[in-house]
Order: structure tokens, then sequence, then C-alpha cells
């Protein structure tokens, strides 16, 4: 679980209706992390996501869908609507996980949980992207930039992450992150709705008869 959530919040990035695709080769990392971390000026939004994460070993692949939101500088609320029902909302402080098909509740810290350089400072500010990865070059993949991050500390969880970019609008369209051992989560965002979440999306009341236990 910590795993999943952790991966979630570095990847949580907002997307956008397409616009004119822009023509010529990949602008230098600099400039098109520049561009992304102007693009996410806003104070928050909710987007649609798809996650995809295959199972080798088995030869399948696990998929969910739900909706995400977002608020700075670290509140989430991400909601699994299918196949579980499991829903992470932080405020920036405390985390919960709640399973509502099990009614149960796990909380904990939120800085504990992420570590300093977790997911939540990512969304706060991409610019800070090279404090934690180091860019490659990025190329051109049709309407899209790939633009490819290695984690700069040999103790990160995470081997790779891909960020592909829309080159009309800058915004991250898709993310695919590796672990070291080789685990792959794929998310796709959709149907952005740049408002700004109401902050009561960011807390929460635990449920009447909920089994609550601490985050691990």
């Amino acid at each position: 679980m910590k795993r999943t959530f952790f991966l979630l919040c570095l990847l949580l990035i907002p997307v956008s209706a397409f616009s004119e695709t822009e023509t010529g080769p990949a602008p230098d990392a600099a400039t098109l992390i520049q561009r992304v971390a102007s693009r996410l000026g806003a104070e928050g939004f909710s987007a649609r996501f798809f996650q995809e994460s295959p199972l080798k070993a088995i030869g399948i692949v696990e998929t969910a869908e739900g909706k995400v939101w977002f608020r700075k500088p670290n509140r989430v609320r991400w909601e699994y609507e299918t196949p579980d029902r499991l829903h992470y909302v932080t405020d920036g402080k405390t985390l919960w996980v709640h399973s509502l098909d099990d009614a149960q509740v796990w909380t904990g810290s939120a800085e504990a949980f992420f570590g300093q350089n977790g997911g939540a400072r990512f969304l706060a500010d991409v610019e800070t992207v090279t404090e934690r990865f180091t860019p490659a070059p990025p190329t051109r993949e049709q309407e899209n930039f790939r633009l490819e991050l290695t984690p700069k500390q040999e103790s990160d969880p995470l081997g790779r992450v891909v960020l592909f970019i829309h080159a009309g609008t800058y915004d991250i369209t898709r993310v695919v992150s590796t672990t070291k051992t080789g685990e792959e989560t794929t998310l796709t965002f959709s149907h952005l709705v740049r408002t700004l979440p109401e902050l009561s999306r960011f807390t929460f009341e635990i449920p009447e008869g909920a089994v609550v236990s601490p985050l691990e």
C-alpha cells in the first residue's frame, strides 16, 4: 500500500485538453521543465486517471481508474473507483487511507509516509524535479515530448520515471514509472478541471464502525 500511494503522489500531474501541437525538435531538458512548471501554475485541479500495472510473472495487466483532486501545497485526494473502492486523503499533515468495501481506515503522518523527497514536494513545485532526478535530453514522439528521469540517490526506490509531455500544451499526459525491482506503473490523465477544489475535500472523518489501524 505504501508503494502504491508513493507512486501515485509522485505521478500526480495535471493535464488539459489538447491544443495545436508545436512543431520542431524537443527543447532542452531545463527549458522543457520550465515550460511544464509554468503550465502547472494553478493552485489546484481535478482530473480522471487510468492506471495500468503489468504483472509479468503471470502475463496480465492490472488496471484501475478513478478521480484525483490536488491543491497546493501538499493536499491530495485520490479515489479509486474500480476495481476496488479505495480512497487516499491527505491535508499535508495527516494521511488517511479508507477501504470503503472493507470498512477499514489506516491513518498516519503524511510526512513520515512520503519522506521529505516524496511526491508532494514534486507536485508543489515541478522545478524541484532536478533536485531528485537527472533528466536525459528530451526526445520527440509524435505529439509528445518524452523526458526520462533517473534518480540521483542510490537509495531511491524508483529506477526510472518517464514523462510524456504534450508538445502543444506542455501538459503531462502520461507517466511511466519503474521501480528498481522492475515493477512498472503507467498513469494516464484526462478530463482536467482547473477549478480550485474546496479544502473540505482534503479532510476526513472516520466513519462510525470502521476498523482503524496505524499506517506502517
